[in-house]
């Protein structure tokens, strides 16, 4: 999620922590929650040093990686206790108690967006979304909205939480159910066309009823969008054209290889010249919309195959030209 909703989720934590009149009558004990709180929110994220220092390939390989991790969960809390602690004292505990939960909150709602995270590392590699929210969601943002409306007008921290997180919780739950009744729509209008099919993606758009689409089968990628009133419409077509016999050269480049780690529906297309020199375009079709691939990549290779130019390229007018098709079907 973006920074934005992740401090909200620290402020709920403090709210939640005024529900309890130990604390609600401390008021150092309460500045303390609050600190803690906000920075464990915010905490995994401090990855963006990465793209400093390392640029946007190394970026794109770690951020929402190591830092989001089971150790993090635990490393995290403890680093933001003790820095907390010198101007806490006696505060241990609670700086990392509720440091902890902020990171835990923050890794939670970052697993139900699309770009997702290594949340379970190590037990897993992979990286887990779950697509049920977009990064910026403004309905969460106006929930929170209304939580610091009512925490400034005098409303009881209890009061406050009831109005903001149990919305928020029915909200989340019908995106899921959205979600798993568009992809039951996208499987049953396959099994219509006769086309075999692997992955599906039902990705979040703008709004409830809109959804992103991607389809992988043995001879290309779909991409489209699903729609809880208008049913399934897909609208570019990417071919796979076997590119697998450049796929050994290619281990050499360091953007062929993050993305082959991150992307969910890696499209490959390899071009060679009359020298031999290659040029191989990629993308993540997970994150297109209309014929716009905003996240793709290039690599050049001479003749021998030394990688002379990669690149990764954000936000690119259109990534090739695709084949345009046009199927529908109602969902009713």
């Amino acid at each position: 999620m973006d920074n934005v909703t992740h401090a909200l989720h620290g402020l709920a934590l403090y709210a939640l922590a005024a529900t309890d009149p130990a604390l609600a009558q401390d008021p150092t004990a309460m500045s303390a929650v609050l600190w803690a709180a906000s920075l464990g929110s915010q905490a995994p994220d401090f990855d963006f040093v990465v793209r400093l220092f390392g640029g946007d390939i190394a970026y794109l390989k770690h951020h929402r990686g190591i830092t989001h991790s089971i150790p993090a969960w635990l490393i995290w809390p403890t680093v933001l206790a003790l820095v907390l602690w010198i101007f806490f004292p006696g505060h241990f505990g609670l700086l990392w108690w509720w440091s902890f939960l902020g990171v835990i909150v923050h890794v939670g709602m970052d697993l139900l967006t699309t770009y997702g995270t290594v949340a379970f590392w190590p037990l897993s590699k992979r990286r887990y979304g779950w697509d049920i929210l977009m990064i910026v969601d403004v309905v969460l943002w106006a929930f929170g909205a209304l939580g610091i409306y009512l925490w400034w007008t005098g409303v009881s921290p209890e009061r406050v939480l009831w109005y903001t997180i149990l919305p928020s919780a029915v909200y989340l739950l019908l995106r899921v159910a959205v979600q798993f009744y568009l992809r039951s729509q996208v499987r049953r209008f396959y099994e219509k066309t006769g086309l075999k099919i692997g992955r599906i993606s039902v990705i979040p758009f703008l709004g409830m009823f809109r959804w992103n689409l991607v389809v992988e089968s043995a001879e290309k990628y779909e991409l489209g969008t699903a729609h809880l009133r208008k049913g399934v419409s897909i609208k570019n077509s990417y071919e796979r054209k076997g590119a697998e016999q450049a796929l050994a050269v290619l281990e050499q480049s360091q953007v062929y290889q993050v993305f082959r780690w991150f992307a969910r529906h890696l499209f490959l297309e390899v071009k060679k010249d009359e020298t031999g020199q290659m040029r191989a375009e990629m993308a993540d079709l997970t994150f297109g919309f209309s014929d716009r691939l905003p996240l793709t990549a290039q690599v050049t290779l001479d003749a021998e195959g030394k990688v002379l130019e990669e690149k990764l390229i954000r936000k690119p007018d259109k990534f090739r030209k695709n084949d345009k098709t046009n199927k529908n079907h109602d969902a009713k």
